[in-house]
């Protein structure tokens, strides 16, 4: 599978944590795919955030669990792959590893255009020893904000007890518009200022003036 095209990280804004603006609302408390066993899917577009360009940050919020707990996330351009095909493949980033849950700092991909998909894949391993395991159960809220959205996703690690605490992990997708666009915007807004003082015809008279400069 050839990697997706990164955009040009020059061309646009790259905070060390998602700039989501102002919280609108939430859409749905936490919601629970049985058949999603341990995969947790981003996207961009979807039905509620659809910017040209877009940037997806990831931390991990916190966790009860006495197993070690990660997430091997992974970035596609497509569905081509299975989510449990793609689980063994090498990841983009590991959340967590061999030690108990604990709060990181934000990560993030470069800024891309068009049709991405985030795989976030839970699994769990027993301190004393044993492979990492894929975990049972994962649900997610959903949150939607000025400038993008947020999903508090939510790993069961054996599917025992259903509380789904073993390890919290925070999504972010946010817009972002290229340093081009945002220049040209105020650019706009001199000649909208122009318009509004001296009229079209005023504008369209000086244009010719400094062509003939």
């Amino acid at each position: 599978m050839s990697s997706p095209v990164l955009e040009n990280i020059l061309l646009f804004a790259n905070p060390d944590v998602p700039d989501l603006g102002c919280f609108v609302r939430r859409k749905h408390e936490l919601e629970v795919n049985e058949f999603d066993r341990n995969i947790h899917v981003e996207l961009n577009p979807s039905i509620d955030f659809h910017p040209a360009h877009h940037q997806v940050y990831f931390r991990v919020q916190c966790g009860h669990a006495g197993h070690f707990q990660r997430a091997l996330v992974k970035m596609t351009p497509d569905l081509s792959i299975p989510g449990p095909v793609l689980e063994h493949f090498p990841p983009d980033f590991v959340l967590g590893g061999d030690f108990h849950p604990q709060p990181s700092n934000w990560f993030k991909f470069p800024t891309q255009s068009g049709q991405r998909f985030y795989w976030f894949f839970g699994q769990h391993r027993d301190p004393a020893g044993g492979d990492w395991l894929s975990d049972k159960l994962v649900g997610h809220t959903y949150d939607l904000y000025e400038n993008g959205t947020l999903s508090t996703v939510k790993y069961d690690d054996t599917g025992g007890d259903r509380d789904f605490d073993d390890f919290v992990l925070e999504a972010a997708v946010v817009g972002r518009r290229s340093w081009r666009d945002i220049l040209q915007a105020v650019d706009q807004a001199k000649v909208s200022e122009l318009v509004a003082k001296e009229g079209l015809a005023g504008v369209r008279e000086r244009m010719y003036d400094e062509k003939a400069d």
